[in-house]
């Protein structure tokens, strides 16, 4: 497995750093005041302001229960006004006098302490620590050397554990991501979870719900809610999947406060930045539960989805957070996993000769407790020695299965359903591990070597028209792609032997629009024909915008309008 320079020429070339992007710089009118003995929110107004605030409310059914929204009538808010506990989310509106009209609005959480009785250990023997998954969709882990130096000089010199060797095993987002919470396959996760089908994911065994039934209070929260994990052409939760969820907060922020574009993502909403509100949301779930042991996942796409060099602009932000998260105690009983799903896919990172790898090796980062350091130092000594190991999605479904167990046999833990072989990675993993055993199909497999074909080798013009014609064959099997152009074999980019094998990555410019595929194809010499699934073939060219004319998600990165 190859690790590019972060800092190559080329990479270089094509690198913007970005400073903190400042949303609005006024002044607040109001502020949150939060109580650490009571965990109660005073809203605290500033100067002569007078505000009003309207909940926020989860209101749709059946299809639309994950993507509806309502507002309640507008409270008038007295000096230091305690929220009620039945507020999870708000609007607060403020102006000030002669005028009428708002002059500043907010969106506010409020996560609030559980009314059940605490599930939590008591004893020293039964404790258990609680979990915490950051995420940043699309960085990989060369970029986050290089976009968030901050972050990544916080990360090796305070007790975190890399796995550098962690290798993605699906296209995107949700293929990756429901490894990780589930164990199964895209293939599986469709058929089990049903995300086209409503109550589907609601009964789909996310790992969150072995938390919720050893007592942890859970929590979920993402941004841009139309293409977030669960609700991109899907119909997401019919109810609440975690006792906590940013959804409602979300849907209410974009629609109703002023949104500011970057690349082409909802970057700022209102006065802050979107992927704050996830995080915001995430560091009060951790502080009111800091008593309890909880589960929380809080993920974010809008400062690096569509541009890798974004990214930088939430350098410094991150590693605040994790000052916060270490300031207030929350890292002495929780294991943080700080990770990504993939590196770009698309763009002009992916095309680069590094591109191949950067998308299959997204960051992932472990911080551990240090009483579980001292009590379970085998595990730890595995953890470090994965470092350099191969790694995948399914081996953090069967750790994150695995801290509920920790004092459990190795051979008595249980292995995720897509990949038997795969395990915790607070286990060794053997050292000439393959992509096959860890879950990973061939097209993802950043371990292989390659041999460059010549593009003017007959079997080069072979494989590239047949791959073009795979292509157009499957978008056009698809009901609601009529619209969809026929594609046309325009230039073959590159051809490569990976290793000593029949298996071939194509990469080849296509018309209209000069779109770029990548595949993995297998080749039977004697019949002279590729084989190969067509879902797993990479579009590297930003094609965000030209697919709008077909409904069917599968085919979005191949449809030209």
């Amino acid at each position: 497995m190859t690790h590019p320079n972060p800092f190559a020429s080329n990479i270089l070339k094509i690198y913007k750093k970005h400073s903190y992007i400042v949303c609005d710089s006024s002044r607040d009118m109001i502020t949150v005041n939060f109580n650490e003995t009571d965990s109660t929110y005073r809203l605290h107004k500033i100067d002569n302001s007078i505000c009003c605030y309207k909940k926020i409310l989860r209101a749709g059914v059946a299809d639309k229960a994950d993507h509806s929204y309502k507002l309640g009538p507008c409270v008038k808010i007295q000096q230091d006004f305690l929220v009620p506990t039945d507020v999870t989310a708000m609007i607060a509106y403020c102006h000030r006098p002669p005028h009428d009209y708002a002059v500043q609005k907010n969106v506010f959480s409020f996560v609030h302490p559980r009314k059940d009785s605490d599930k939590s250990p008591k004893s020293a023997h039964e404790k258990r620590p609680s979990v915490l998954l950051w995420g940043i969709d699309s960085v990989s882990r060369m970029t986050i050397e290089l976009t968030m130096p901050k972050m990544y000089e916080y990360l090796k010199t305070s007790n975190w554990f890399e796995l550098q060797g962690y290798n993605k095993m699906g296209d995107n987002t949700f293929p990756n991501l429901m490894a990780v919470l589930t164990g199964f396959n895209k293939t599986f996760a469709n058929a089990q979870c049903r995300p086209d089908k409503v109550g589907g994911l609601d009964a789909c065994p996310l790992i969150w719900k072995d938390y919720q039934a050893r007592g942890y209070t859970t929590a979920f929260a993402e941004d841009w809610s139309p293409f977030s994990t669960f609700d991109y052409s899907s119909m997401g939760f019919l109810h609440p999947p975690t006792d906590a969820y940013g959804r409602p907060l979300i849907l209410a922020a974009e629609k109703e406060l002023k949104v500011t574009h970057q690349s082409q993502l909802p970057y700022c909403l209102g006065r802050k930045p979107a992927a704050e509100y996830i995080y915001d949301l995430g560091v009060q779930f951790t502080r009111v539960n800091r008593n309890r042991t909880f589960f929380g996942m809080f993920w974010t796409n809008t400062f690096s989805h569509n541009d890798f060099t974004v990214t930088s602009a939430m350098d410094a932000k991150m590693v605040e957070y994790m000052r916060t998260l270490e300031k207030k105690g929350v890292m002495d009983n929780t294991i943080i996993i700080f990770f990504s799903d993939h590196g770009s896919r698309f763009g002009p990172l992916r095309i680069l000769d590094s591109g191949f790898v950067e998308e299959r090796l997204p960051f992932i980062y472990f911080h551990v407790p240090l009483w579980i350091q001292d009590k379970y130092p085998k595990l730890l000594r595995n953890l470090r020695v994965n470092k350099n190991r191969l790694t995948s999605p399914y081996d953090i479904h069967a750790t994150l299965k695995h801290i509920l167990e920790l004092d459990t046999p190795p051979e008595k833990l249980p292995h995720p359903d897509a990949c038997p072989s795969c395990q915790s990675v607070f286990l060794e993993m053997n050292w000439s591990r393959n992509c096959s055993q860890a879950g990973i199909e061939k097209h993802w497999c950043a371990c292989d070597s390659s041999f460059e074909l010549p593009t003017k080798d007959p079997r080069a013009k072979v494989m590239s028209t047949q791959l073009v014609d795979a292509i157009n064959k499957f978008v056009s099997s698809k009901k609601g792609t009529k619209r969809c152009r026929r594609l046309r074999l325009n230039r073959i980019i590159s051809v490569q032997q990976r290793s000593n094998s029949n298996h071939y990555l194509v990469q080849v410019k296509a018309q209209p629009r000069n779109a770029i595929f990548e595949a993995t194809v297998d080749w039977d010499p004697s019949a002279q024909t590729i084989s190969i699934r067509v879902p797993s073939v990479s579009r590297l060219d930003t094609y965000f915008g030209m697919s709008g004319c077909s409904s069917v998600k599968e085919t979005k990165k191949f449809c030209i309008c």
